[in-house]
């Protein structure tokens, strides 16, 4: 997606510390059902205990409705096909693929599959289209493709110690509430989730993160996008997040969707690319208690001793912190802080940094660094951070030579110096990226030099697409991101004055359903200063031509009659249908369409109707006479 790399940059940089570091993401779908049908519902006690005990998102909605169009945002973060028919692998960015680059292991767990790898449409009550991961080339491959088992293998995994980093589970079209009662889902996921929780990454201090989420909400009647946009979406549905390092009862009212919940999987992981609007839609940071180490930023050199700074953001009172150094405890402290300083030998370690509340919950951050014997070590700003102007730069040097000089350089020139081993200055920098080098000099003349570089940007709305003064087809594909210093918390569309779309991250990307005609389209962003910006553009929306070639109109044939129907290869029809005196007798895939009918003798209404994969229909209507 355009916006990938920008996107997860400011992603990683202001919302992937407020997350919980996890090895272990399981993500189990639902099917079919709006939140209201689920929650308090008396035939759902096992989900709905689940809900009272761990996190509930309020206010979670699906993009769209068709089944592998929806669930395709769980794992590509965008739709991809609609065609829920598929046997395709498309060469597009996705969730496995970063697993499978960062060495992850992955598996797809699909009750009634056959055997491992299989490939057909259906089997029993598995259907392909409740298991979007294997569509992609990464996961067609020989050396992955088996990765896709059958249920039953979770169970010998389990036993075997041999469960995934991620797991995607879907029960059978029989029990996921897509085609039997919502009683029957209910006992399956008592009768399966048990054994997940039971898991050692589940248990007090584990990283253990299983999602439940509906594909989408009830069909044909709720197609809401948000509590404020009736309209559009794939409707309100009921999301759990559980886990160790998740609020107890906590009920969050923030709007999320799909994307956001890839992205909290990307943060989580720490991978290094999220796939489509993942990169740009924010995790789902309040749902986690959290430990955020503030000193030092990840792979990092320092100096010994080394200062440790962390915070807890945590919904039961911390009773104390810890810091581990390569597994070995280091530091203890009561309270929710951690601020001191400890030796550590030269070379490469890994610092934990642990907090214990008062409900028993054991939550915790690690970070690498490399302990050098000279390191300037800079407090502010991130490296690689989106930053204001003017920039507060902070930094300390230490080692076993005192520190006499400290220099900040931007883009190779001094702009600041002072003595001892401490730095705080302020700077101005124009728009764009600068490398920043602090630089310490000791007594010895030796030096030690800290470089990284930031971006520094005024708050702006950058729309990719539509472009402005064009005209194109509906639905309307929005690719926009907020470039804002100040952490950026939602990103709302609007057209001619009225909403029509939002989103909790930093841009947009997503195909929106709009009328035809000439609007304006406004994207705006609020960030947590409560400040809003916006940009401005104006579109216009065409319909889809659909052109019957054969029979003329008004034409007089033979009873035979063969009807030939297109659309424009540039628009998004996906179905092609023909109706004949008001009955929809023919349809096929695709943007054409070719058919031969014996029809009585007379006059006959024919209408060619072509389908994109959001539901709206475009038609041509003509009549012929029979003789």
């Amino acid at each position: 997606m355009k916006f990938a790399a920008l996107g997860l940059f400011l992603l990683s940089t202001i919302a992937w510390a407020q997350v919980p570091q996890s090895k272990h993401v399981w993500v189990l779908t639902e099917e079919n059902h709006s939140y209201e049908a689920v929650i308090d519902n008396s035939a759902m006690p096992y989900f709905n205990s689940l809900a009272a005990k761990y996190s509930l998102a309020t206010q979670y909605y699906a993009e769209q409705h068709n089944s592998i169009s929806a669930l395709m945002w769980l794992v590509a973060g965008q739709p991809i096909t609609s065609n829920n028919s598929t046997t395709s692998c498309y060469g597009v960015n996705n969730i496995a693929r970063q697993l499978i680059s960062q060495g992850y292991k992955w598996r797809s767990y699909q009750e009634d599959l056959p055997y491992p790898g299989f490939t057909g449409i259906s089997n029993l009550h598995y259907v392909r289209r409740h298991n979007p991961i294997i569509d992609f080339t990464d996961t067609c491959a020989s050396s992955q493709k088996y990765n896709s088992v059958p249920y039953t293998q979770l169970a010998t995994d389990i036993a075997n110690h041999a469960t995934p980093n991620y797991a995607y589970l879907t029960p059978s079209v029989a029990n996921d509430a897509h085609d039997g009662p919502l009683t029957t889902a209910d006992s399956w996921l008592a009768q399966h989730v048990p054994a997940i929780l039971a898991l050692p990454e589940f248990q007090p201090g584990g990283d253990g993160i299983l999602f439940i989420v509906w594909d989408e909400a009830d069909l044909g009647n709720d197609n809401r996008c948000s509590s404020r946009i009736s309209g559009g979406c794939g409707g309100r549905v009921a999301t759990l997040v559980i886990g160790p390092q998740v609020k107890r009862g906590y009920k969050s009212s923030i709007r999320y969707d799909h994307g956001n919940l890839l992205s909290t999987v990307c943060a989580v992981m720490g991978l290094s690319s999220c796939p489509g609007a993942g990169s740009v839609q924010l995790p789902m940071s309040d749902v986690f208690n959290t430990v955020n180490i503030a000193t030092p930023f990840p792979n990092a050199a320092v100096a010994s001793p080394v200062r440790i700074q962390a915070t807890t953001s945590n919904s039961s009172p911390v009773t104390a912190m810890q810091v581990y150094v390569d597994s070995t405890l280091k530091y203890q402290v009561s309270g929710n802080a951690v601020n001191t300083t400890l030796p550590i030998s030269t070379g490469q370690h890994y610092i934990v940094v642990q907090s214990w509340d008062a409900s028993g919950g054991i939550h915790k951050r690690g970070v690498t660094v490399n302990v050098q014997s000279q390191a300037v070590v800079v407090t502010n700003p991130a490296p690689q951070s989106l930053v204001g102007t003017p920039l507060q730069v902070g930094a300390i040097a230490g080692g076993q030579t005192p520190v006499t000089k400290m220099q900040l350089y931007v883009d190779g020139s001094s702009q600041y110096q002072a003595s001892g081993n401490t730095l705080n200055a302020s700077v101005s920098l124009s728009s764009g990226t600068h490398m920043l080098a602090v630089e310490a000099a000791d007594t010895s003349g030796n030096l030690a030099t800290n470089k990284f570089s930031v971006t520094s940007a005024s708050p702006n709305i950058n729309i990719l697409s539509p472009a402005a003064n064009t005209s194109f087809y509906s639905p309307m594909y929005v690719s926009a991101l907020a470039i804002d210093p100040t952490p950026v918390k939602a990103v709302e569309v609007y057209m001619d004055g009225s909403l029509l779309y939002e989103v909790t991250g930093t841009g947009v990307q997503n195909s929106i359903p709009v009328s035809i005609g000439k609007h304006s389209v406004v994207v705006q962003e609020w960030n947590s200063s409560g400040a809003t910006y916006k940009r401005t553009i104006n579109v216009n929306v065409v319909g889809v031509p659909i052109t019957i070639s054969s029979p003329k109109a008004n034409a007089t044939v033979g009873s035979t009659v063969t009807v030939a129907a297109s659309a424009p290869t540039s628009s998004p029809v996906q179905t092609m249908q023909i109706y004949i005196d008001n009955n929809m007798v023919y349809q096929v895939g695709g943007q054409s369409v070719s058919h031969s009918f014996t029809l009585a003798l007379g006059q006959h209404k024919i209408v060619a109707k072509g389908w994109d994969g959001a539901g709206n229909n475009w038609f041509t209507t003509e009549y012929i006479t029979v003789n």
